[in-house]
């Protein structure tokens, strides 16, 4: 339909009349309609050249305006449309506006893709391709597109990759440990079944009972936000039963990260957020739920151990990844490279490098899943965080792995090198924790008052 025949009022010896339901079919002839996310709520969209976006009634109002005054310069009608505005245009009315599917623009399960204002990339684990949009058969939402016109670089090795390498003990094996966590954070889907969030970690963590910050960790995650949509929020700041505190998760989120995760949070705080889905409650909204499939994946940094309550379901969860103490709060990758990474000012050529090496990295999980990295102090600070700062050295000095052991003397031994004021209850739990970190098997037992314990220990995988 021509634009100069989308006529939405009526005019009667000389009065105009908004015609509510031609209205309607104006708004969406101009592209507009609504998302249903449950029974009780749904989202206003804006359909345009295969893309699809949020919007609000403010859009709506600007759109009208512009028709009627811009391309009709018909100031009557808008006369009596600007002064019954809230009578055309107001919840209830705009339920009226057709209900379309909401989009699945995710990945699948063995491509990955990434689409740039010029171009689009379809990444599987033995090709990138770049296309042009007109190669595109299905919608996508508005905000998956980056904001930079991509080229494949002339050589792939830039400043992004080195500041990985480093942050990854300059150690290949580690750096495609590195990689495919980025990779698996950056493809959107879910349909390999790894449903874990990735921790980060300094390799220094928790020295002489400090936190190391500055390591690059919170970087990682800057990265991934230049390639998907992502949101970030404060760990230190993490409040259980806060109705709102997923207010800010949209349905295109495909990225969770909580930096800087408080000492005292338990993992089990996200446990339904990795394996179920995500519960969204917005002020003066009603809450919708996003399942499991379609929910964002998770990524937690922090300075200690995140703690949860242990046990194969625990450890199911998490990805663990201990990054090298390379950088520090006096040695940044900006004073290294001279320049900050992702800011307008940052060469385009390491800019294009950079997408090639996220896109890589999605080759990498895609190819070989979650690589497991060999840890560095993890399983010390593991121990150290269930037990005693000193009780890893001492364990690792005293206890006979394999050999039955006199229980009450090697309480007693600790008590005096120590100085330390432990109860029998608690050595016992240290003691369960010890041999869960040797993957050892823990025996126990009692004859004649004597009670005795035996860590038994396959030493190949000691």
């Amino acid at each position: 339909m021509k634009e100069n025949n989308l006529i939405f009022w009526t005019e009667e010896k000389g009065k105009i009349k908004i015609q509510q339901s031609k209205l309607i079919q104006f708004l969406e002839q101009k592209g507009f309609a609504k998302v249903k996310l449950n029974n009780e709520s749904y989202i206003i969209v804006r359909l345009s050249d295969n893309r699809v976006r949020k919007t609000a009634i403010e859009e709506m109002a600007d759109t009208i305006r512009d028709y009627l005054l811009e391309v009709l310069e018909n100031n009557d009608v808008y006369e009596v449309f600007s002064r019954g505005f809230g009578t055309y245009l107001n919840k209830g009315k705009l339920t009226l506006l057709k209900t379309v599917e909401l989009i699945d623009d995710r990945d699948e399960r063995d491509l990955a893709r990434f689409f740039f204002k010029n171009v689009y990339c379809n990444v599987s684990k033995d090709e990138i391709k770049v296309k042009p949009y007109t190669d595109l058969e299905f919608p996508i939402w508005q905000n998956r597109v980056l904001n930079y016109e991509f080229e494949m670089p002339k050589t792939e090795d830039g400043q992004f990759k080195t500041f990985c390498l480093h942050l990854a003990k300059d150690d290949e094996n580690r750096l495609e440990a590195l990689r495919s966590f980025i990779g698996y954070l950056s493809h959107r889907s879910k349909d390999r079944g790894e449903n874990k969030a990735v921790i980060l970690y300094d390799e220094n963590m928790g020295l002489n009972n400090q936190a190391h910050g500055g390591t690059g960790k919170t970087l990682l995650g800057d990265a991934i936000k230049q390639c998907k949509e992502v949101e970030q929020f404060d760990g230190k700041d993490i409040k259980t039963g806060n109705w709102f505190k997923n207010q800010r998760i949209e349905l295109t989120t495909d990225l969770l990260i909580y930096d800087d995760l408080n000492k005292s949070a338990s993992f089990e705080f996200f446990y339904s957020m990795i394996t179920t889905g995500v519960e969204v409650e917005k002020k003066h909204q009603s809450s919708f739920y996003i399942d499991y499939e379609q929910s964002p994946k998770l990524m937690i940094t922090s300075n200690y151990m995140v703690n949860g309550p242990g046990g194969a379901s625990d450890e199911r969860r998490r990805y663990e990844f201990e990054v090298a103490n390379y950088y520090n709060q006096h040695f940044t990758p900006e004073e290294e490279f001279g320049n900050r990474f992702f800011d307008k000012y940052w060469a385009q050529q390491e800019r294009n490098k950079f997408y090639l090496f996220m896109m890589q990295s999605v080759q990498i999980y895609l190819e070989k899943g979650l690589i497991k990295a060999e840890e560095i102090n993890l399983r010390k600070s593991r121990l150290v965080s269930e037990t005693h700062p000193e009780f890893f050295e001492y364990a690792n000095d005293y206890v006979q792995t394999n050999t039955w052991q006199n229980k009450r003397d090697f309480e007693e031994l600790f008590r005096e090198t120590y100085s330390c004021d432990v109860t029998a209850h608690t050595m016992s739990k240290w003691i369960d924790s010890y041999a869960v970190n040797l993957n050892g098997r823990l025996e126990k037992k009692s004859s004649g008052g004597e009670y005795k314990f035996k860590i038994t220990v396959d030493e190949a995988r000691k």
